[in-house]
């Protein structure tokens, strides 16, 4: 039992729950995206990248850096990351209860579309559909609200590591 208290209380091991989260996140939409058809859109793809964000960031924390510098550059990377992605989800959210008029194709997703790596993994980062259709909902919960809750949780990851001074070794 006290190994386990020891390893709840590592930097290292909420890192790795973070990341594990982060790629909770990217597997549903990926999932969803694949499995099912539902077209990514562009704000979904911003979440996308802020997820990837979080994962770098946490990344850091699990190879174990023994500067001090680069412990301090990940957990600003992690706080803006997580930070941007949870306002992108919400303000999606907020589209989806708010849906205004739309007129085609939406200037962010021409933008988005053709950045280099999109043509290297259009799967992962092309965006297709609209930001006001609702899409899937899995447990009667949209995806945009799913990302929030997720964007959320890692937040609580992000604070722990913290708290612990953001040493993986602690």
């Amino acid at each position: 039992m006290g190994v386990f208290l020891k390893l709840r209380q590592t930097g290292r091991a909420w890192a790795v729950l973070g990341l594990g989260l982060a790629l909770l996140a990217l597997s549903v939409a990926l999932f969803t995206q694949i499995r099912w058809g539902w077209a990514p859109c562009p704000l979904c793809i911003l979440q996308r990248y802020a997820y990837v964000a979080t994962l770098l960031g946490f990344s850091v924390f699990v190879v174990n850096p023994k500067t001090v510098g680069l412990m301090r550059f990940g957990v600003m990377w992690l706080v803006g990351s997580v930070v941007l992605g949870a306002w992108v989800a919400l303000y999606h959210v907020w589209v989806l209860v708010n849906p205004a008029q739309t007129c085609g194709v939406d200037p962010l997703q021409a933008t988005l579309n053709g950045l280099p790596w999109v043509q290297w993994l259009p799967v992962v980062f092309e965006a297709d559909g609209l930001c006001t259709e609702p899409g899937i909902a899995l447990f009667g919960v949209a995806l945009p609200l799913w990302s929030a809750l997720g964007f959320a949780s890692l937040a609580v990851v992000v604070l722990r590591l913290i708290t612990l001074g953001a040493n993986p070794a602690r």
